[in-house]
């Protein structure tokens, strides 16, 4: 299948071309778009890059957010020992599993 060259369609792709063909004021205006997105967003992570930024940042005007961190901190650890505490092993399981319980138990005596 080999179609028939029609010198009609490279008037068409021509025109086709320069029909979608970027105008030059439409890619200026999204040339200065992009640019300035970027330089927002540049100029807020060099902001933010700064040690002293990111701590006021993190603690804000207020002195509220180091004492939220600081509990909410205190809570887990809590909450982590608690959680350790309540899986100690059982004393009662922890005299079965000697080694002269199990040898007994493995010869019938027990």
């Amino acid at each position: 299948m080999n179609p028939k060259h029609d010198p009609d369609d490279t008037l068409l792709q021509q025109q086709l071309r320069a029909a979608l063909a970027p105008d030059d004021a439409e890619l200026e205006a999204l040339n200065r778009r992009v640019l300035s997105q970027w330089r927002s967003r540049h100029d807020a992570a060099a902001v933010q890059a700064d040690g002293r930024g990111a701590v006021r940042a993190l603690v804000g005007r207020s002195g509220l957010r180091p004492w939220l961190i600081g509990a909410t901190g205190l809570a887990l650890g809590g909450a982590l020992a608690l959680g350790l505490w309540l899986q100690r092993p059982d004393p009662a399981m922890e005299e079965l599993l000697q080694l002269d319980v199990l040898s007994q138990m493995a010869a019938g005596e027990m």
